[in-house]
């Protein structure tokens, strides 16, 4: 099922941004930071061409404060973080709901038999 497989890639997408969280959103490691261009390349494979440019501004974003010493003016990756955290949310909801419609028109099929 379509549904179920775009779901996994946006749980997968949600953990990467728990770990990120996690590590510090202002110095996150390098390797979250390839794991976002990862998720990035998948994300578009499945044709949802938001997430993966948000998800490419956020890399972009990460690998410039690396190179900064304090953590002020962050707001724009706060807000960036939550507009990509709150699309996968709203996204892994949406194709929950299309799974039990699936399921429902599935069972009303078999009951006509």
């Amino acid at each position: 099922m379509k549904e179920q497989t775009i779901r996994k890639e946006l749980t997968q997408v949600q953990e990467l941004l728990a770990d990120l969280f996690q590590s510090g959103l202002t110095n996150a490691p390098e390797s979250l930071v390839m794991r976002l261009s990862q998720e990035e390349t998948f994300v578009r494979q499945y044709g949802m061409e938001w997430l993966a440019e948000r998800l490419h501004e956020l890399s972009e974003e990460l690998k410039a404060r690396r190179h900064l010493f304090d953590n002020e003016n962050a707001d724009k990756l706060v807000a960036l973080f939550c507009r990509i955290g709150g699309f996968v949310e709203e996204g892994i909801r949406q194709c929950s709901l299309d799974e039990a419609e699936i399921r429902i028109k599935q069972k009303d099929w078999e009951q006509e038999d």
